[in-house]
């Protein structure tokens, strides 16, 4: 897309004058006479070499990821957002529109996870979901060749390598090859396009791509709020290619975009605590939050974090070696390091040299490509601490772009003027990173292969990690392989554990334990009182944690259904979405010990969820007919057996 640039009439001294700025600054189109001074070769500036820069980009970031179309789901939020979703397995529109999901609100993000589901939830499995994560990757690595064809002076060659890095990086598999990043995907697709659209409405001054650049802010957005820093990115746009920053029309215009991102952020501040902004959500699922305590760190160690992210992406960009899915916080000891007391310094030279090197040399590169990566990532930088984790692959995504512009078009300018031998030493050099990160990502997409690879990877890193031991412990489980998953979680609490899904996990596992039928009952006996002492433990770290409350009521349900009834009202007091599960067990627990309204009451509600099972409306009417109602008693003994002709307890009720 031509940039189209207006002169004016000038006197021979301000010709002299304008000259030594645009040489300064560099950021004009070329014109015809400066084409052969490029360093990127001439037939690239071609429109057909244009789009077979476009096909190399495809073919190479389909190469790199098409692996991983046979993965699995694993356990790291893609139950909460696909596998054990009911809003997405349902296909629950409304709702998805209006429910923050796993502490996000990503409306778009879920519909489009939803739209994948199959009718027949049998044949649910990743392979859609991630072939979908690669191609949006595609059109994103197009995008990003489009945009920077725009910024960089039409130079094709500076396009086609951020692009490639962009599509290659190792570091960018996470967000890719995760059907939980659909978000990131997704996000960014929206928010190169409105970049992209935002230079046409600078160019050509029509309300048209000025509304639909709005538009798509509100998509991307709402796709992922990381969005929220567009407004930002677009004023360096406007810096990047000269319009005045303070001029009233130009400030107008970013208005409406603050305005959304002020609205966005503050949203996603509150959901992140586990609020619903207001009541203009409902929330759906555990009352839990993302956003840690600010007594958990001191502020000299929150500033000491983020600087240490800041630098070690930088590090990263150039050396992705030691890549793990998982980096965990450093404890008390590990954090005294004096990696994290120089990370502060390192990080205000980096800004620094950007401002200085402006300043003195009055070329914008620095300022544009360091600014865009650091208003790009700062939300995550761990000012405010959020999650578990230091630093995340997946915070790239977007950021590298400013890294990979700076350095492809500095170095692309740098040549320039430099003898054929520089150019091609340049080219073949770009051409060799780019190589080496195409092999280093075919190597990391194995990592997401399952839940085994994706974990036992982050353990040989990071061998006391705990969200690596339960996660691979819980897989263990449900695969029945229940002597490794113990392995795993009791070598987390040797470590000093103090992880409540460890204890929960640890606790499952005995619970399994005591249904064994080779086991005596004086051990299954030890099983659940083993089982019931770990979900306590677990509750005492979290007692915010509705699906231990559950487990705990089922174990003691035979041997004290008066605790189990304290535990299973917990249980639904924070996570009142599974109340179909859990009205049944405890309306059980109100008539073993003598409440039989109560019981009759969560009965009558676990039916009105349209749980169908002969035990309930046995049940049921054992209630009944201890209250006095008789027909009703004997209504339920014959939907019981109708049910299931088998049920000789409700053969014998009604004989009775």
């Amino acid at each position: 897309m031509p940039l189209i640039t207006r002169t004016k009439k000038m006197t021979s001294k301000s010709k002299t004058k304008n000259k030594k700025q645009i040489a300064s600054v560099d950021t004009t189109p070329l014109k015809k006479a400066d084409v052969k001074k490029s360093s990127a070769p001439v037939f690239s500036r071609e429109i057909g070499f244009n789009w077979l820069f476009c096909a190399l980009l495809m073919i190479s970031g389909y190469m790199a990821f098409n692996s991983a179309f046979d993965h699995q789901f694993v356990n790291w939020d893609d139950q909460y957002y696909v596998e054990e979703q009911p809003l997405v397995l349902e296909k629950q529109t409304g709702k998805l529109m209006k429910t923050p999901i796993s502490l996000n609100y990503h409306p778009i993000t879920m519909l489009s996870l939803s739209v994948q589901v199959p009718d027949n939830l049998k044949d649910l499995n990743a392979k859609p979901f991630i072939k979908f994560n690669v191609w949006l990757h595609l059109l994103n690595t197009i995008l990003l060749f489009w945009l920077v064809w725009m910024l960089a002076d039409k130079r094709s060659f500076v396009a086609f390598i951020v692009a490639a890095l962009f599509a290659l990086h190792p570091l960018h598999v996470e967000s890719v090859v995760w059907v939980s990043e659909r978000k990131d995907v997704l996000y960014t697709f929206f928010f190169l396009a409105s970049c992209i659209t935002y230079i046409r409405f600078c160019i050509t001054q029509k309300k048209f791509w000025y509304l639909i650049t709005l538009v798509l802010f509100l998509a991307s957005v709402l796709s992922k709020a990381m969005a929220v820093v567009l407004p930002l990115v677009l004023i360096l746009i406007d810096y990047w290619r000269g319009r005045k920053w303070f001029n009233l029309k130009v400030l107008l215009e970013k208005i409406p975009f603050f305005s959304l991102s002020l609205f966005f952020g503050m949203m996603a501040l509150d959901v992140q605590k586990g609020g619903d902004f207001h009541h203009l959500l409902t929330l759906y699922g555990e009352k839990v939050k993302a956003i840690n305590e600010l007594e958990a760190y001191t502020f000299l160690q929150r500033i000491q974090f983020a600087s240490y992210g800041f630098i070690m992406y930088i590090n990263k960009f150039f050396f992705p070696f030691n890549l793990c899915t998982f980096y965990p916080y450093p404890n008390n000891e590990e954090s005294k390091a004096l990696i994290y007391s120089l990370a502060p310094l390192a990080m205000l030279s980096v800004l620094g040299g950007a401002l200085f090197s402006t300043f003195k040399t009055k070329n914008r590169l620095f300022i544009f490509g360091i600014g865009f990566y650091f208003v790009t990532i700062a939300l995550v930088l761990q000012f405010i601490s959020v999650g578990v984790v230091i630093m995340a692959d997946r915070y790239t995504y977007i950021p590298y772009i400013g890294l990979s512009f700076m350095l492809v078009y500095g170095l692309d300018k740098a040549v320039a003027n430099k003898s054929s031998l520089i150019r091609y030493i340049w080219w073949g050099a770009a051409l060799l990173f780019t190589l080496f990160l195409f092999i280093k990502t075919k190597s990391q997409v194995e990592t997401w292969k399952d839940n085994d690879a994706l974990w036992t990877q982050v353990l040989k890193y990071y061998p006391k990690a705990d969200q690596a031991y339960s996660s691979r412990g819980n897989n263990y489980g449900k695969k029945g392989r229940i002597d490794l998953a113990m392995k795993d979680f009791e070598k987390a609490i040797s470590d000093g554990c103090t992880s409540p899904e460890i204890y929960d996990g640890l606790g499952n596992c005995y619970g399994m334990m005591s249904s064994n039928p080779d086991k005596s009952q004086k051990e299954k006996s030890e099983f659940v009182q083993k089982a019931i002492s770990m979900y306590k433990v677990a509750l005492d770290l979290d007692g915010l944690r509705g699906k231990t409350w559950y487990n705990l009521g089922i174990s003691q349900i035979e041997t004290n259904p008066a605790a189990s009834i304290t535990a299973f009202e917990k249980a639904l007091e924070v996570m009142s979405y599974k109340e179909a599960d859990i009205r049944s067990p405890l309306g059980y627990c109100y008539l073993a010990t003598g409440n039989y309204q109560k019981a009759l009451e969560n009965y009558n509600k676990a039916i009105a969820f349209n749980v169908k099972a002969d035990f309930i409306y046995y049940n049921r009417g054992l209630a009944r007919k201890n209250l006095g109602d008789i027909t009703g008693a004997n209504q339920d003994f014959e939907e019981a057996l109708r049910l299931n002709p088998n049920n000789q307890e409700a053969k014998k009720a009604l004989g009775r």
